[in-house]
């Protein structure tokens, strides 16, 4: 694909460029707004950004149910909460962060692939990601909804540092140290792209001797500060309720549960979590024993189990990402069309390594677990590679018309024709898919546990304390929270009254497959010691079961 001019790469976007641009924004919105339209339901990870969102703007702290949040980076919660004093709807609130932010992160991205391919190139791999379905209609399924944000800050870093490399200016160097901070507050593992950009940075500017320039200097030093200072007032909070310096409170117990979901085994990664600590007073989740696990120490007892543990972690990621709900294994042809369809010079080497150490980061988590989120910032460079590919595909075909027809003239239109019609069906096609995947997400989304939140919120005193295995009930409730152990039952009942619980919720996959000790709980007619059964909700993914604790 023929390298666009310099004024291409680096001149002020106006004409018809802006029109294509705001055009590729509307559409953003539009097919976002469109998606939430759907029955979605706040669950997983999403209700505990959530609570602690409400909690910190109504001054409580940042906590969930009254309890430090020290698992999850506060940035999404504070960007979701801000709005909170005037809609009162946290949901609503995620909502709006995932259009505003999913439609922002386009922008940086544009602005990244413009420098390094030009206008045409940036313009289309900005529309196939506006409608790329896991960056749209997957992401209000995924239980989190950081993802928006997280990309916003990622490619504005990424946009920096290579403004950085290009110019002869500290600023740009500054800005990429704040934006991975930031990007650090909403996701830690974006420590890793901070360290690994600028190690970059350093070494590039060292073999092209330009790093004892007073600019690259000021930079990189301002950078690593800025980063620093944007961290702190988070590691501050961390070591004031661990009495530990740390980067994140979930790295150990994250690594040990993962165990569950590489071995596709709930119960194992559920016990990680919910079992309860050595001195019996809270579940591993809470307590301070989550802080004894060690990674690296669990790698050396057993190096063989870890390189185990990668590799199907590899397969899991290649089955995730390779197939017709995500990026089917046949586009991989126009992206190796991307990489080797010409020769490539020292400029365009520069680049393409760029890209490529831009992608490294995310396998950061292949020693962990499998999950799509997690590689979300791969996703848009797939999609650049991809419609360079095509490029290269186009040209091919117009260089083939002159061989085959003799007709010079007609190339240039044969290839552009070739290049639109290619694109209209990567672009159909991925909004052809939409549809698919809402209803592969709703598919899998079980309502019953917002019903009964609904019903507690309407049917229980305003202090009422749920106990339940995660947050869903509590939040829609809108009530204070405890989380309930995988235990015997009798340690079970009694850990129960101990917390001072006055109802417990139970699902029915929840007492089948993840705590089958519980099962009988199931059994709204035996009417266990100590509790009143008061409420079921049902849908097709099963029961949710309410108890009143009886003292």
């Amino acid at each position: 694909m023929r390298e666009p001019s310099k004024g291409g790469l680096n001149g002020p976007v106006r004409g018809r460029e802006l029109w294509v641009l705001m055009a590729i924004i509307i559409t953003s919105v539009a097919l976002r707004v469109a998606v939430l339209r759907t029955d979605r339901v706040v669950r997983w990870d999403e209700p505990d950004y959530l609570m602690a969102g409400r909690s910190l703007f109504t001054g409580q702290g940042y906590a969930v149910s009254g309890m430090p949040e020290l698992h999850y980076a506060p940035l999404f919660p504070i960007a979701a909460g801000l709005l909170y004093p005037v809609t009162h709807d946290m949901k609503l609130n995620s909502d709006i962060c995932f259009v505003v932010f999913g439609t922002l992160s386009l922008l940086p991205f544009y602005g990244l692939a413009r420098r390094l391919f030009g206008a045409r190139t940036a313009a289309v791999a900005t529309a196939f990601t506006c409608v790329f379905p896991p960056l749209t209609a997957s992401v209000p399924f995924w239980g989190t909804m950081i993802e928006p944000l997280y990309l916003l800050l990622i490619y504005s870093a990424l946009y920096a540092v290579w403004r950085a490399w290009e110019g002869q200016s500290p600023v740009p160097y500054l800005a990429a140290g704040v934006l991975f901070g930031l990007a650090y507050l909403t996701k830690p593992e974006a420590i890793v792209y901070f360290g690994w950009m600028f190690a970059l940075l350093v070494l590039a500017n060292l073999g092209r001797r330009s790093l004892v320039r007073r600019h690259v200097l000021m930079g990189i030093a301002g950078g690593v500060l800025a980063f620093a200072l944007v961290l702190s007032p988070y590691l501050a909070f961390l070591y004031r309720h661990t009495g530990r310096i740390m980067l994140s409170g979930k790295l150990g117990v994250t690594y040990v549960a993962g165990q569950g979901a590489v071995d596709h085994d709930p119960g194992l990664y559920d016990r990680a979590l919910a079992q309860l600590d050595e001195a019996g007073e809270e579940i591993i989740w809470f307590s301070p024993d989550r802080f004894k696990y060690n990674v690296w120490e669990y790698i050396k007892a057993d190096p063989r189990a870890f390189v185990l543990r990668v590799w199907k972690n590899v397969n899991a990621l290649e089955s995730m990402l390779f197939n017709r709900s995500v990026f089917p294994f046949y586009f991989l042809c126009l992206v190796a069309l991307a990489w080797f369809g010409s020769a490539w010079d020292r400029r365009r080497a520069v680049k393409e390594c760029f890209l490529l150490a831009s992608v490294l980061p995310v396998f950061v988590f292949l020693p962990f677990h499998i999950e799509l989120r997690y590689f979300a910032p791969l996703l848009p460079l797939l999609l650049l590679w991809l419609t360079r590919g095509i490029g290269t595909l186009a040209d091919w075909l117009g260089q083939t018309w002159i061989g085959v027809a003799s007709d010079a003239q007609r190339s240039s239109a044969f290839s552009q024709g070739s290049f639109i019609l290619l694109v209209t069906l990567v672009l159909l096609y991925f909004i052809a898919l939409q549809p698919r995947v809402v209803s592969q997400g709703l598919a899998g989304m079980g309502t019953t546990r917002r019903d009964v939140g609904l019903w507690l919120r309407e049917n229980s005193a305003a202090d009422a304390m749920v106990m339940s295995r995660d947050t869903e009930v509590p939040f829609y409730a809108e009530r204070r929270w405890a989380a309930t152990p995988n235990e015997e039952y009798p340690v079970f009942a009694a850990y129960t009254r101990k917390r001072g619980a006055d109802y417990l919720v139970i699902d029915e996959r929840e007492a089948q497959v993840i705590r089958p000790q519980l099962s009988h709980l199931l059994d709204e007619t035996t009417r266990p010691e100590g509790l009143r059964h008061v409420y079921t909700a049902r849908d097709d993914k099963g029961r949710t079961v309410v108890y009143e604790v009886l003292y």
